[in-house]
């Protein structure tokens, strides 16, 4: 018997599933619901971006359940997207705001990283609407800037506490539109300097889906120990409040009343 192969997103990603071999999720969680002599074939699911993991799970849950059913739905890729853990190392508290997968090393002298890009659908940036079938630029920004803190903290920091990352300039040019389907964050170091007070470091990351570039950024950024920015930061965060306040007393000397 054939197997076909559905593609599985988001249900934000609904207008890219219109037409094609493609399921939301919630219109996976109905298949694995329907008996067996109903479908004709058997079904691999391909995962692509926007899945929930809690719906994935319940996904799951459900199918087994419905095993009665004789339904014949592989589902060991989003089995795999459920197990699996996100980057634990681009400083951010909740998983559904991750972005990217674990970093590779994929050159021996340890300056070229990929990860694979792992959007869910509830994330910060996608918390107001989806607009087309493509993924919105500011996710892919967001990704790049996730990989290089996850590389750089786990693998040139290994992993140490109280690091603070400064972004000194940021240029982002876009290929292609990207669409919710697998794709990779390959990120490469073309310089490091690197001492006891803080780390210089510029970076280039690329994101491709089926060898198509779709993003290139080019990043430096500096690392320092929390504790010296912190008193740095606490220092112009005072100068500008105090100018704020001469600003607005100006404004009101100014205002005259009829």
């Amino acid at each position: 018997m054939t197997c076909k192969k559905l593609v599985v997103v988001g249900d934000r990603f609904n207008e890219f599933a219109n037409g094609k071999d493609v399921l939301t999720i919630s219109q996976l969680e109905l298949l694995t619901q329907i008996p067996a002599n109903i479908i004709d074939k058997e079904h691999e699911i391909i995962i692509g971006q926007g899945i929930r993991k809690d719906f994935a799970g319940k996904v799951i849950s459900n199918h087994a359940r419905n095993s009665v059913h004789g339904n014949r739905i592989k589902m060991y890729s989003l089995e795999k997207l459920v197990n699996d853990k996100k980057n634990a190392h681009c400083h951010k508290r909740l998983e559904q705001n991750v972005l990217i997968g674990l970093a590779e090393q994929t050159e021996h002298n340890g300056d070229f990283f990929t990860m694979p890009l792992l959007i869910d659908e509830r994330c910060e940036l996608m918390a107001d609407h989806q607009t087309g079938q493509h993924i919105q630029g500011m996710l892919l920004v967001e990704a790049s800037r996730q990989a290089f803190i996850a590389v750089t903290e786990e693998f040139i920091y290994k992993q140490e506490t109280g690091r603070y990352y400064v972004i000194n300039s940021m240029a982002i040019n876009f290929s292609s539109f990207l669409f919710p389907l697998p794709a990779l964050v390959h990120f490469e170091y073309v310089e490091k300097d690197v001492n006891d007070h803080r780390g210089r470091f510029k970076a280039q990351i690329r994101v491709t889906q089926h060898q198509t570039l779709c993003a290139t950024m080019d990043v430096s950024f500096t690392v320092y120990p929390s504790g010296l920015i912190s008193e740095k930061e606490k220092s112009l965060a005072e100068a500008a409040m105090q100018a704020a306040i001469v600003e607005q007393k100006g404004t009101t000397i100014g205002v005259t009343h009829a």
